[in-house]
């Protein structure tokens, strides 16, 4: 197996673990016995008795949005799932998190508002191995977990850990921008790589990346080669584009060649979604909701459903997988983990001491103990993340539907992706296509800023593909879509008027010769 110490980087190398109220680091004398009680007059830590807080009581809900369907909203997911063909009622259900627990594997208040060690508190930490084991265990078994301050917070950490000076990382073209920040932060070269927006797409050109490494000192003189590869392989941001396994596997026989690390942003992975039907639409345009349950078992979602990630094809400890809560339990708690071999989670982890110390001990509780105690452990957190995908679905397939009933799509000036995974869609303005030869490629942010005043001028804010490209100038050419998000509208009804009026907007745009 490959060393893994060679990707990291001289910097995250240069660190040591250390912490002035430690024990000494050196030999004990001889006859040396530590006590059995020992009374701590070092660390500042204060005793759970000054904490405010007593106790906490979290209320959950069953499935998503279920407080609207106590509002009488259809919102994409009924007040019942069908596991295994039998309806089961669901009840409201609340977490007791007290100042004490004798229950091992449930987190305390003593210890969620108390400094926690800088990997995570150990029950959390312990679930996120369980969970990355049953879904995406890598072929190795040198791999360690560490917690994170949200996904933004694993990638930054990534980068510090094998990023020097000049080195460079490929990255897809139209990417998850902040990560580019944080290459920069560590002085790296981030060099964009071609996406494929056909409609049957796995997203990255593999031709145009393998040709890029073959052909790297012709193309770029100046630069070393690639040390990583930076890829959101499922439910791409922006795109929606989700990699095969057999473009996975491709892609990491690339990495083995080549001697590069695959930094795997994987936030939206879980959320897998079937193909478009429109035959689960009436004529009315309505879902019956009964069609809206998950019908999966969880052994068919991780045998059938769920792409494998590049950690399960690893065997040289070449891939970080970069993992967050923010999709399926709540952003704000800003908790994540990172996935990679031990000497890099090492590195990871000495960075966090001279960083953010780690992530918040409440929201390690919150999370732990909602899993572990009320879901039910591994399976509970698996089955509700498959009622997340089936509303994801919905909510997809009612965005979709609202597009391809316009006349905008029928008059075939736009066209749009359904993605496998993730929350989103790509909203392709064809009639920009500079293959068409209606607008030259010079022209197309401009028509796309002025299409856009238009979109927002009919009511609806959408992400155009121009603002998330690591290089616009290497982009231009396939600029000519806005990123959709079917995940922050309230209920159906918005989410069905989103796409008449994005539609309606470029229809107008278009009939007034591609000006606002």
């Amino acid at each position: 197996m490959t060393d893994a110490s060679q990707f990291i980087s001289k910097r995250a190398q240069s660190r040591k673990s250390s912490h002035f109220a430690n024990v000494p680091s050196d030999q004990p004398p001889a006859g040396f016995k530590p006590h059995p009680k020992p009374l701590l007059l070092s660390y500042g830590t204060p005793n759970d008795g000054f904490f405010p807080i007593d106790s906490i009581d979290v209320n959950l809900v069953a499935f998503p949005f279920e407080h609207q369907s106590k509002k009488g909203h259809v919102i994409g997911h009924g007040g019942e799932s069908k596991a295994n063909g039998h309806a089961k009622e669901y009840k409201s259900n609340s977490v007791h998190i007290s100042r004490h627990t004798d229950t091992p594997n449930l987190l305390d208040l003593s210890r969620g508002l108390q400094y926690a060690p800088v990997p995570g508190l150990e029950p959390l930490l312990e679930f996120t191995k369980e969970f990355i084991s049953k879904t995406h265990k890598p072929a190795y078994d040198g791999w360690n977990s560490i917690l994170s301050t949200g996904a933004s917070d694993g990638l930054n950490k990534a980068c510090d850990a094998i990023l020097d000076p000049g080195d460079v990382v490929l990255v897809e073209e139209f990417t998850f921008s902040p990560f580019l920040k944080f290459v920069n932060n560590v002085g790296g070269v981030p060099v964009p790589v071609k996406i494929n927006l056909s409609n049957d797409s796995d997203g990255l050109d593999f031709d145009y990346l393998e040709n890029l490494l073959t052909n790297w000192s012709k193309e770029h003189p100046n630069l070393p080669k690639p040390k990583a590869l930076y890829t959101i392989s499922t439910g791409q941001n922006p795109t929606g584009f989700t990699q095969t396994v057999e473009f996975r596997h491709k892609v990491y026989k690339l990495a083995e060649e080549h001697n590069f690390v695959i930094i795997e942003d994987d936030p939206y992975g879980y959320l897998t979604l079937p193909k478009y039907d429109p035959s689960r639409f009436s004529s009315n345009n309505k879902v019956d909701p009964a069609d809206l349950e998950n019908n999966l078992t969880i052994e068919e979602y991780l045998s059938d459903h769920l792409t494998p990630s590049y950690l399960e094809l690893d065997t040289t400890g070449r891939v970080i997988r970069v993992e967050t809560f923010s999709k399926l339990f709540a952003p704000g708690l800003r908790l994540g983990f990172v996935i990679a071999h031990a000497k890099v989670v090492d590195a990871i982890r000495n960075y966090a001491e001279v960083a953010n110390r780690g992530a918040s001990g409440l929201s390690q509780t919150v999370v732990n103990n909602v899993v572990r105690d009320q879901l039910g452990g591994l399976d509970g957190w698996l089955n509700w993340i498959l009622r997340m995908r089936a509303t994801y679905s919905h909510r997809k397939d009612l965005l979709l539907h609202s597009i391809y009933q316009s006349e905008a799509f029928k008059k075939g000036l736009v066209d749009v992706i359904d993605p496998k995974a993730g929350m989103f869609v790509t909203f392709k303005v064809k009639f920009l296509d500079p293959a068409e030869g209606k607008i030259t490629s010079d022209d197309v942010i401009s028509t796309m800023k002025q299409l856009l005043w238009k979109i927002i001028s009919h009511g609806v804010l959408v992400v155009p593909g121009y603002n998330m490209t690591v290089d616009q100038k290497f982009s231009l050419e396939r600029s000519n879509f806005f990123r959709l998000c079917y995940a922050p509208l309230d209920n159906d009804e918005d989410i069905i008027e989103s796409g008449k009026r994005l539609t309606d907007a470029v229809l107008e745009f278009h009939d007034n010769g591609n000006k606002f």
